[in-house]
């Protein structure tokens, strides 16, 4: 059983690794040929998967850099490295069900056979840690549940009111600009920036980014 549980695990991890390399090209092959929107999309979907990798961040701040020059602004400085510690969402979930456990069994050993204050203490604070990890992973989940980050791939994006609301001049969003989006009627979507809503934009301008993956070339999806 453990075996198996291993294997499976390895299996996944390998997995995740293949889906963040794809990305990783797809995306520096975008950046080569400028078309920063896709670059965006691409280097940030692999980011997700492997926030500790330093070329997926090195190639990301670049393709943000870029985003921030063709809007005339300035870029921000170098890009920190990765941090060592850095979590993945899936990494995230494991360290929180394995500090819930690790709480709960000392918790049980201090029930069943009492011992220094210290373990019960260790305990209560270990469960307590993953609680409140999960609780954040929760949150953060139904935030990209119901607001799903995406990017801009159009070279221009036209974020206007509503058909029914008071006509006002549109929003311009430059390729490579990172939004959230929300509700969607027909071949428009909701634009958020800053968690309010900005206006609507044709869908096909924009890429969420969990489905960046459908658009490498290993996909079958262009």
């Amino acid at each position: 059983m453990a075996l198996a549980l291993a294997a499976a695990l390895g299996h996944g991890n390998a997995r995740a690794a293949v889906d963040a390399a794809a990305l990783y090209n797809a995306g520096t092959r975008a950046l080569a040929r400028g078309d920063v929107g896709p670059a965006v999309a691409f280097l940030l979907a692999a980011h997700r998967i492997d926030p500790r990798a330093r070329d997926i961040g090195a190639n990301l701040a670049i393709a943000r850099a870029r985003v921030e020059e063709s809007e005339g602004s300035s870029p921000r400085g170098e890009a920190r490295a990765p941090s060592a510690v850095a979590l993945s969402p899936a990494e995230s979930w494991g360290a929180s069900a394995a500090l819930a456990a690790l709480g709960a069994l000392l918790l049980w050993a201090h029930a069943l056979r009492p011992g220094p204050r210290f373990l019960a203490l260790l305990g209560s604070a270990a469960f307590l840690a993953g609680l409140l990890l999960g609780l954040a992973l929760l949150l953060r989940a139904r935030e990209e549940a119901r607001h799903p980050q995406a990017v801009v791939v159009a070279p221009v994006l036209d974020v206007a009111p509503a058909p029914e609301e008071r006509p006002l001049s549109p929003y311009l969003l430059a390729a490579g600009e990172e939004v959230r989006l929300g509700h969607a009627r027909g071949d428009l979507v909701e634009v958020r920036v800053g968690g309010n809503s900005i206006g609507w934009a044709r869908r096909s301008g924009l890429w969420r980014v969990t489905d960046a993956a459908r658009y490498t070339e290993n996909s079958g999806s262009r």
